[in-house]
């Protein structure tokens, strides 16, 4: 075994450099080259005065790609024309409404049935009468005429079709969608679960078991507290404070009681019809005419006498206790406009600067600024009888109390200083835009048409609305903003750890601290 001595690699033996003269050379020539670049860079970037006037030079190509920097103005908006529509009233006081485009073979039907909740006293009455209205209208396509629920649910989607009922606070809903083709069949079937739902004991007992379990999990949602609680405040003994029924309301329900309710609320006067689509107009009315012209008016005139809204005297917080809690929800507002208020409008769009979109102040100042929070916004709940408005957040514990005094001098901006025309315009922009996009659709044609009907809105309100937003001025956001987005006197409610947040807040307003149940705790 031989050994070997690594001697590493072979040198080239040329003639040796001159490593001095050669650097300063090459230092020497490139002096030159960088002074020119240096000349060159300052003739660009630093502007020069010729005759008062202030000369940026730009390259060709920049020159020629200026245009770039300036986005386009927008075309002038198109005016909304709707489709003639041929709006008949029967003799029971059902208005029908249809609406022929035959752009898509779809149709859509809507029918709308006013709800008139009688006078009740306590939260107790209140909540019998919200698990009735619920549970009613839940039941309606969960088997009607002849058919089991099942078997409802086959036949309509033999017909490429779907058909579903809701509840709000002012109205019940059926809606379906069918392909053009099966539009007599389909209306057969919808008037069967309008005017002949079974509530079938077996689907009672189902509804209930599964909407009992559906509260307690809508019970862990901090959303579902924050709208609970604030509705039960702002609206005090109206029934629009209470949008869902307790369990032990939801267990009380009796099939005989559903059968009573619908008998009584569900019923042809004030309710609307709303047909869209691809369909022929003369045979459809015949259709609904010989379907409904002998749906029944109630036995006595309803009457909806309910007691005064509260009104707000101070800034009060309401805390939510949940305990080892990372994050908290909070919502700020209080009451504000009926839709058929005449100051609708000019709140819309002061909502639309303040809290509608990416690019309004809340969203500008407490995410993009602070960096309090992912989302928040603001927003406007325009009932029949009564409206809210408010700004609503979810924000990390520690910063909770920073996010809301953020809101409310947001509040404060807009209710004491004018906005700014380009505000204005960009608001007024979003709203026509967000109007033009619901009624590309048949489904937001009818639901805006059923909308307006059933609340009593002006018969040209589709018609008018960018008009009226278009005329919204300045002054009358401003003047809106101070009588119905008023920080002094806000209901604030908050979802979260109360031992971590109590403090804090007490340096807003006074604080009530209450369980996820809604009982009153002491303050910790």
């Amino acid at each position: 075994m031989s050994t070997r001595e690594h001697k590493g690699p072979k040198r080239h033996k040329g003639p040796k450099r001159r490593e001095g003269v050669s650097s300063r050379l090459s230092c020497a020539l490139r002096v030159p080259y960088v002074l020119c670049v240096l000349c060159v860079l300052c003739v660009l970037c630093v502007p020069s005065r010729l005759g008062g006037e202030t000369l940026i030079f730009q390259s060709p190509q920049e020159a020629a790609e200026s245009w770039r920097k300036q986005p386009p103005a927008p075309p002038p908006a198109r005016p909304f024309r709707l489709p003639a529509r041929n709006q008949i009233t029967l003799d029971n006081g059902l208005t029908i409404v249809l609406v022929e485009d035959h752009r898509v073979p779809l149709v859509t039907i809507e029918a709308g049935i006013p709800l008139a909740p009688p006078r009740v006293a306590g939260s107790a009455a209140l909540a019998n009468y919200v698990a009735l209205a619920e549970s009613t209208t839940q039941l309606l396509t969960e088997g009607a005429g002849s058919r089991t629920g099942s078997e409802l649910a086959r036949e309509v989607e033999s017909l490429g079709g779907r058909i579903a009922s809701s509840v709000n606070e002012d109205y019940a809903e059926v809606s379906a969608v069918v392909v053009s083709e099966n539009v007599p069949r389909m209306i057969e079937l919808f008037a069967d679960v309008v005017l002949r739902p079974a509530f079938a004991q077996s689907e009672v007992a189902l509804y209930k078991n599964n909407r009992v379990e559906r509260l307690k999990v809508q019970r862990q949602e901090p959303a579902f507290l924050v709208d609970e609680m604030f509705d039960k405040v702002v609206y005090g003994s109206h029934p629009y404070s209470l949008s869902v029924p307790t369990p032990q309301a939801v267990r009380a329900v009796t099939r005989l009681g559903i059968v009573r309710f619908y008998k009584s609320n569900f019923t042809s006067e004030g309710s609307a019809i709303v047909v869209v689509g691809d369909f022929d107009s003369s045979k459809t009315e015949k259709t609904l005419r010989d379907l409904f012209g002998s749906w029944g008016k109630p036995a006595a005139h309803r009457t909806a006498g309910h007691p005064r809204l509260p009104n707000a005297e101070a800034r009060k917080i309401y805390l939510i206790d949940r305990p080892g809690s990372e994050q908290a929800d909070f919502r700020i507002g209080g009451l504000a406009v009926k839709r058929v208020d005449s100051d609708y409008y000019a709140l819309l769009v002061a909502d639309a600067i303040l809290g509608a979109g990416a690019a309004s102040r809340l969203f500008m100042n407490i995410r993009e600024k602070k960096g309090y929070a992912y989302d928040v916004y603001s927003s406007i709940s325009a009932l029949k009888e009564a409206g809210t408005f408010y700004g609503t957040s979810q924000t990390r514990t520690e910063v909770t109390v920073s996010a809301i005094k953020e809101m409310l001098a947001e509040f404060d901006r807009i209710a004491e200083e004018p906005v700014s025309d380009r505000e204005l315009q960009d608001a007024k922009k979003f709203l026509s835009g967000q109007f033009a996009l619901s009624l590309s659709v048949q489904g937001g044609v009818a639901g805006r048409l059923l909308h307006s009907r059933v609340l009593g809105l002006a018969p040209d309100y589709l018609e008018t609305h960018r008009a009226r937003i278009d005329a919204v001025s300045a002054d009358q956001v401003r003047e809106v903003a101070r009588k119905y987005i008023a920080s002094k006197t806000a209901v604030i409610v908050v979802v979260g750890d109360s031992r971590k947040l109590t403090k804090g807040l007490r340096g807003i307003a006074s604080v009530a601290v209450f369980s996820a149940e809604g009982r009153r705790l002491q303050s910790k």
